[in-house]
C-alpha cells in the first residue's frame, strides 16, 4: 500500500471517529445535564453491561476477518456471507446470556434491567459488521464512514431533539438500538451497491467457522477482558458506592476515553500495512514498531498531561457544578492514555507474530488486578479509588507484563526506551554528529586547498 494511500485510509478513520467519538461525548455531556450523576449513573451502569456483553458478540473477529479478506481476497463474498451469519448466531446467545445474568443477579433492579433489554437489542446488527470489514480489506474506508459516520450524525440529532422534549431515561436506551439498526441496514446497502454481483449473496456457506472462532477466541478473551476494566468501574461502583457516584466516574472517564480512542481510529487502517512490513524483512519491521511506539508516548503525553492540568476547567465547562469531583478523577484517569496508546499500537504486533493468546493472558491479568483493587480502594477514595486501579491495571498490561513472554521483551524495551524519547533523542544525535561531520569535512577541504 503507497503512504498516500494510507494517510488517505487514516484520515477516512480518524474521520470516522471523530464522528463517533464527538457523538458520544455531546450526547453524553447532554445527557448527564439533563438526567442529572443519580439517573445518569444509572443509565452508565446500564450501557456498561451492554458493552461488554457487545464484545463478546464480536468475538474478536474483525482483524481476523480483515486478514483473510486480504489474503484471500479472490473468496471475499464467502468470507463474508458466513462471518454474517456466524456473527449474528453469536450476537443473539451474547442478547440472551446478558440478560439472563442480569435477571438472575439484579432482578430487583427493574431499571438497570429494561436499559440493557432495549440499549442492548442493537447487539444483534453487529453481524452487519463483517460489511464494514470488507470495506477495511479492500481500502475502502469513506464507505465504512458513509455506513458509519453518517447514520451516527443521524441518530445524534434524534437524541438531541429527545433531549430538547425531556424524553424520559428508557427513551435513550432504546434509541441505542436505533441507531445499530441503521448503521447496520447503511452497511449492508452500500456493500450491494459497491461490489461485485458475484458477491451479493448473503445465504449460508461453507467457509470453516470453527477455524475462525478458534483463531478469534484469543482476541475475544483479549477485548473482553479490556471491557472488564474499562467498565468494571462504572458496575463496580454502582453497585458499592451508589449510581451517583457512578455517574461522576463515567462523566471523568468519558474525557478520556475520548482521546483515547485516536489510535482505535488508525488501527484498521494501519493493520493490512503491518501485515506487509512484516514481510520486508524482522529489522525494517523493528524500525517501523519503534516509531510507531515513539509516536504513540509523544501523544499520549500530550493528551494526559493535558487533562492533568486542566480537569477542573474541563470538567467544570463541560458537566457543570453538579459534577465538580469528577475533575479529581480525570486527572488520574487521565493518564490512562498514554499506557493505552501503547497498549494498542502493540495489539498490532501481537496479531501479525502469533501472540494473541499471550496478549490475552497480560489483559486477564490486568482485568484481574483492576477488580482486585478497586474492592480495595473504592471503600476508602471512591471514584477516585477506581480510577486509580484503572491507572494501575493498565500499566501492567500495557508494558509490564510483556517481560514474562520471551518474543515480548523486546517490545517492552522498545516502550521503555519510547517512554524515555531514547529514538528521538538518538535520532536528533545522529542528525547533529552526522552535521558536525559534513562541518568538519568542509573545514578539512578549505585547509587542504588553501595548503
Amino acid at each position: 500500500m503507497k503512504t498516500s494511500g494510507l494517510f488517505s485510509n487514516g484520515a477516512w478513520a480518524v474521520l470516522n471517529q471523530i464522528v463517533r467519538v464527538g457523538s458520544i461525548a455531546l450526547i453524553t455531556i447532554a445527557l448527564s445535564r439533563h438526567l442529572g450523576p443519580q439517573s445518569f449513573g444509572s443509565l452508565a451502569v446500564g450501557l456498561a453491561l451492554v458493552r461488554i456483553f457487545a464484545v463478546v458478540a464480536s468475538f474478536g473477529l474483525d482483524r481476523i476477518v480483515v486478514r483473510h479478506l486480504v489474503d484471500r481476497h479472490d473468496q471475499g463474498g464467502d468470507i463474508v456471507r458466513d462471518v454474517f451469519w456466524l456473527k449474528l448466531g453469536i450476537a443473539l446467545l451474547s442478547y440472551v446470556a446478558m440478560l439472563g445474568l442480569i435477571f438472575t443477579f439484579e432482578r430487583a433492579d427493574t431499571l438497570v434491567l429494561w436499559i440493557a433489554v432495549l440499549a442492548g437489542a442493537g447487539l444483534l446488527f453487529q453481524a452487519f459488521d463483517v460489511f464494514d470489514y470488507a470495506f477495511q480489506a479492500q481500502g475502502r474506508f469513506r464507505f465504512s464512514f458513509l455506513g458509519r459516520g453518517v447514520p451516527i450524525l443521524l441518530t445524534t440529532a434524534v437524541k438531541f431533539a429527545a433531549i430538547l422534549l425531556n424524553a424520559p431515561l428508557l427513551v435513550f436506551a432504546g434509541l441505542e438500538t436505533v441507531e445499530a439498526a441503521i448503521i447496520g441496514a447503511a452497511l449492508v446497502l452500500i456493500y450491494r451497491r459497491t461490489i461485485r454481483r458475484r458477491s451479493m449473496s448473503i445465504l449460508p456457506g461453507s467457509i470453516a467457522r470453527r477455524r475462525l472462532l478458534v483463531e478469534g477466541l484469543p482476541l475475544l478473551l483479549s477485548a473482553l477482558a479490556v471491557m472488564i476494566y474499562m467498565r468494571s468501574d462504572i458496575v463496580m461502583l454502582g453497585k458499592m458506592a451508589g449510581y451517583q457516584a457512578a455517574g461522576i466516574y463515567a462523566a471523568a472517564a468519558q474525557i478520556s476515553e475520548g482521546c483515547a480512542l485516536l489510535p482505535v481510529a488508525l488501527m484498521p487502517a494501519l493493520f493490512p500495512v503491518l501485515v506487509r512490513w512484516r514481510r520486508l524483512g524482522e529489522d525494517y519491521y523493528k524500525q517501523k514498531f519503534e516509531l510507531l511506539f515513539l509516536v504513540a508516548v509523544v501523544a499520549g503525553l500530550a493528551f494526559s498531561l493535558t487533562l492533568a492540568f486542566g480537569a477542573p476547567a474541563l470538567v467544570a465547562f463541560l458537566y457543570g457544578a453538579n459534577y465538580l469531583p469528577a475533575a479529581n478523577v480525570l486527572v488520574v484517569h487521565g493518564w490512562t492514555i498514554l499506557f493505552i496508546f501503547i497498549g494498542i499500537t502493540q495489539s498490532g504486533y501481537d496479531v501479525t507474530e502469533g501472540l494473541t493468546w499471550f496478549a490475552t493472558f497480560r489483559t486477564f491479568t490486568g482485568a484481574a488486578l483492576n477488580i482486585v483493587l478497586n474492592l480495595i480502594l473504592i471503600p476508602v477514595y471512591g471514584a477516585v479509588g477506581s480510577a486509580i486501579a484503572t491507572l494501575i491495571a493498565q500499566v501492567f498490561s500495557s508494558v509490564l507484563l510483556n517481560a514474562f513472554h520471551p518474543r515480548t521483551r523486546p517490545i517492552l524495551q522498545m516502550q521503555l526506551m519510547s517512554i524515555l524519547l531514547w529514538p528521538a533523542l538518538r535520532a536528533t544525535w545522529r542528525r547533529s554528529s552526522a552535521h558536525n561531520a559534513n562541518w568538519q569535512g568542509m573545514a578539512n577541504r578549505v585547509k587542504l586547498a588553501d595548503g
